[in-house]
């Protein structure tokens, strides 16, 4: 009868705890303008804290230290949004070189082509001219609402960002003191909420390493050999790689498309734009479905499929910020049910846990 009776508890708490999760979701997705800036200042806070712990021990003043990090991490930040408006800037001014390219490209495809019936009488003007309405300034000038919402959100999560990442580089060292302070006189609470920010911690910065070399050796690779093949914004495109390559997945493919686009276009030879994706894919390849794993080991003991689902999940709720957010956020979960008993199933499926080797 027991037996029976903590069977069905079990199956009613399995059910309650994926209402819950349901609900979580969509708080989160509510309150996205507040969580993702947040989420982004506890990230940097996790990755900077051996360097403020470094700075403590050096007698820094503490506030020289989150003065500096933050100066710094922000400047970087910056920079990030500088190339980028730098590169649209490029791009309208270079509009009627790229729009001449892709018309003598257009035109050589359909000459190759003509045997096929119809294909001779396919005009591409239309095309140019879509294009040239979009790479104009005037097309910016109408859709100047548009970025104008964009840039006054991206001022808010900026400054947000900042507010919240001075909150956490002042207590992401003294956290001891903060879980003792939660725990009270619990010492068995207390140890185990400190294992547990140990390991996301530790799960956190390993992956981050990993994950800043390999996609910074890949996007030098890609500035590289879209300078060494003659294309526009070799460096942009080098630096989208390295950008894109922290989004798990997808990002390899997505910092692919736009040098082979490009290329489509400003590459002449049909042979040298084959070796040309086949350097960028091999690329992309080699460092993240070779070197990656390797160098990565176990730190971040993770199963694709749970990578995969995560993606999707925190993609679907916070968009692009989610999918770069999406394997500490995944780390995070785990160490979170871990401490639910009758989510064990649930942890194991997910990957096993630093605590665990």
């Amino acid at each position: 009868m027991n037996s029976t009776f903590n069977a069905d508890l079990r199956v009613v708490k399995n059910v309650l705890l994926i209402f819950a999760a349901i609900l979580g979701i969509m708080i989160i997705k509510t309150l996205s303008s507040l969580l993702i800036p947040l989420a982004f200042a506890l990230f940097i806070g996790i990755l900077v804290s051996p360097i403020i712990s470094y700075l403590d021990k050096k007698k820094w003043p503490y506030t020289v230290s989150i003065s500096l990090i933050t100066i710094l991490t922000l400047g970087f930040l910056f920079l990030i949004g500088l190339i980028v408006y730098d590169t649209g800037l490029q791009i309208v001014e270079q509009k009627d070189k790229l729009l001449t390219q892709i018309d003598d490209k257009f035109q050589e495809i359909l000459e190759g082509l003509s045997f096929i019936p119809g294909v001779g009488s396919v005009q591409t003007e239309g095309i140019i001219d879509t294009l040239n309405n979009i790479i104009s300034t005037e097309f910016l000038l109408n859709t100047s609402g548009v970025v104008a919402s964009s840039v006054g959100a991206f001022t808010f999560n900026f400054i947000l960002s900042a507010i919240y990442l001075v909150a956490v580089l002042g207590s992401i060292v003294r956290y001891e003191k903060y879980i003792a302070y939660l725990e009270g006189d619990d010492p068995e609470g207390k140890e185990r909420l400190v294992r547990s920010f140990v390991e996301v911690k530790n799960s956190i910065v390993s992956y981050m390493k990993v994950k800043f070399f390999t996609s910074f050796c890949t996007g030098f690779c890609f500035g590289i050999i879209s300078y060494a093949f003659g294309l526009d914004f070799s460096l942009f495109w080098g630096f989208l790689a390295f950008l894109l390559n922290f989004i798990p997945t997808v990002g390899s493919i997505a910092a692919t498309i736009p040098p082979i686009l490009l290329g489509l276009v400003q590459i002449d030879s049909s042979g040298t734009y084959t070796f040309f994706i086949i350097l960028l894919v091999a690329t992309q390849f080699i460092w993240g479905n070779v070197i990656e794993p390797m160098v990565m080991g176990s730190s971040v003991a993770l199963n694709t499929v749970t990578v995969i689902l995560g993606l999707v999940i925190w993609g679907y709720i916070w968009g692009v910020a989610g999918m770069l957010l999406s394997v500490p956020l995944i780390v995070l979960a785990r160490v979170i049910l871990s401490q639910i008993p009758d989510a064990d199933m649930m942890v194991k499926l997910m990957g096993r846990s630093q605590l665990e080797r």
